[in-house]
């Protein structure tokens, strides 16, 4: 599934974004200008052109990547119109239904083939502005993936259990491309909704999977750098030194999406309802970067493999990425950073471990935010050069580790912290570690003495919990906290509050 996503919003892309001309362009400019846009994907394009006045049509079209019997895609175009008006715009005009194929080699040596038709209603593209300055305006009712067959090595398979669909319903935005010495885009789309479903059968084990889906107002601003030579586009680390760069910002409002699955072992279920989310993404030489988000989810699961159904909340789940993706003599940036806030459960399942409702069940969250220094020993997205990296080599020297947040908040407990260290790298061996991480801890003798009253944690171990407890950290000012600073110096010593302990 993830390669025919990613046809279906190159082929989205191909239809929102196909570059057009103007008042100083003909339709026959706009039709080559188009072509070598689609040849920057890592696509061709074939079809007979016909003029006719102020009218290009264009006719047998197929647009093609690698294969499509072996390895790739292919969509089909009966004709496109591209129709030059008297206001200096031009309109291009796609059909309502476009065949796309795909084929992809399997480990075991078979292939898997997808047909599908590419559908689109209420499709508008106009163009206006200057060749090397372009702006588009588009929308359209609905654009759509729903696939029409599926063929394992030779053999057909039911298309009524196997099968999947994708539409985009409300489409409108806009799209600037200035040419200079690369092609750059900046785009803002708007969708009102987005539907998914998929069904699948595994005819050896006679399990099957059904999973539906919908996301509301959908938005995307993003901008992109393609170069203008030619570059393989299966070689990213080429097309970045080609200069290529992409990065955006996808959002969402209330999503929800349904699974179910049955297997020898049992039928299980599962819904996930949210309210709203972000995905963000940036690459470039530069390096890359990840930032998901996704606000009050509620999940609710059923398994053969569990007695009860897992009911849970989750305020919010976030996650962050930053790495360079290039060696570097010089260090470069790097983040990290991972939240669950407001996660509560079901008290069924609270009760399988506190029954008695000893512990307190407030909302817990866990919070991880690092930065920090770090050398690439080798380039990322370089397959050739990973391959040769021995196993034992570290892929990365970090130089400095800035800790911005650690909170871990639990049953009435909570733990936060923050500090900073560097690394020496110049000896052999594992890089020497100095700085310093202050700590402090709250309701923790209060958690342990509600463990032990509710029988989940025994005596001897609480004492030896509180042992700990006093040999690393000193009371703090308010009731129940406890204060620690733990540090490594260059020597390699560890001290907690000023005494070495290793």
């Amino acid at each position: 599934m993830p390669r025919i996503t990613r046809h279906f919003m190159a082929s989205t892309a191909l239809v929102l974004i196909a570059p057009a001309a103007f008042a100083e362009l003909s339709a026959d400019d706009v039709w080559s200008d188009w072509k070598t846009y689609i040849s920057g994907l890592g696509y061709s394009v074939t079809g007979q052109e016909a003029r006719a006045g102020d009218v290009l049509t264009v006719t047998g079209v197929a647009i093609t990547s690698g294969d499509a019997s072996l390895g790739g895609g292919r969509i089909s175009m009966d004709r496109i119109v591209l129709t030059e008006r008297d206001d200096g715009t031009v309109t291009v005009a796609l059909p309502t239904v476009m065949p796309f194929e795909m084929a992809t080699p399997n480990d075991t040596g078979s292939t898997t083939r997808v047909s599908a038709d590419y559908r689109q209603t209420g499709l508008s593209i106009v163009a206006s502005g200057t060749p090397n300055d372009l702006q588009y305006e588009y929308s359209a009712q609905t654009i759509s993936l729903e696939s029409t067959g599926f063929e394992v090595n030779g053999q057909v398979l039911p298309a009524q259990s196997n099968a999947f669909v994708i539409t985009l319903d409300d489409i409108s935005g806009t799209t600037d491309m200035v040419l200079d010495a690369h092609r750059r885009y900046t785009q803002d789309l708007e969708i009102g909704a987005a539907r998914y479903a998929l069904k699948a059968t595994d005819a050896a084990s006679g399990g099957s999977s059904d999973m539906s889906g919908q996301m509301q107002s959908l938005t995307f601003d993003g901008q992109s750098t393609l170069p203008l030579r030619a570059v393989d586009t299966n070689d990213l680390e080429a097309m970045l030194a080609a200069g290529f760069t992409a990065g955006g910002t996808f959002g969402f409002a209330a999503n929800a999406l349904t699974l179910n699955v049955t297997s020898p072992t049992g039928p299980s279920d599962a819904s996930v309802i949210g309210q709203s989310g972000r995905i963000g993404v940036t690459l470039g030489q530069d390096g890359l970067t990840y930032d998901v988000a996704q606000d009050d989810m509620q999940v609710e699961m059923t398994s053969p493999q569990f007695p009860l159904p897992i009911n849970f909340n989750v305020a919010q789940t976030a996650m962050n990425i930053a790495m360079p993706i290039r060696k570097s003599e010089a260090p470069d940036d790097f983040a990290l950073g991972f939240t669950l806030d407001g996660f509560t459960m079901s008290d069924m399942l609270w009760g399988l471990f506190d029954p008695g409702g000893q512990l307190p069940r407030d909302p817990a969250t866990i919070a991880l935010d690092l930065a920090g220094k770090a050398r690439l020993m080798f380039n990322f997205l370089d397959p050739s050069v990973a391959a040769e990296i021995d196993p034992g080599t570290a892929p990365a020297e970090i130089d400095k580790l800035d800790i911005n947040r650690v909170q871990i908040t639990v049953a009435g407990a909570e733990l936060v912290g923050n500090g900073a260290f560097e690394f020496d790298n110049s000896a052999e061996g594992a890089p020497k570690p100095a700085g310093a991480v202050d700590l402090t801890l709250t309701g923790a003798n209060g958690l342990i003495d509600k463990l032990v009253a509710g029988g989940l944690l025994p005596e001897e171990q609480a004492m030896g919990a509180r042992m700990m407890m006093g040999l690393l950290a000193v009371p703090g000012n308010a009731p129940d906290t406890l204060n620690s600073k733990i540090e490594i110096n260059d020597q390699g010593h560890v001290m907690a509050n000023g005494q070495r302990i290793q």
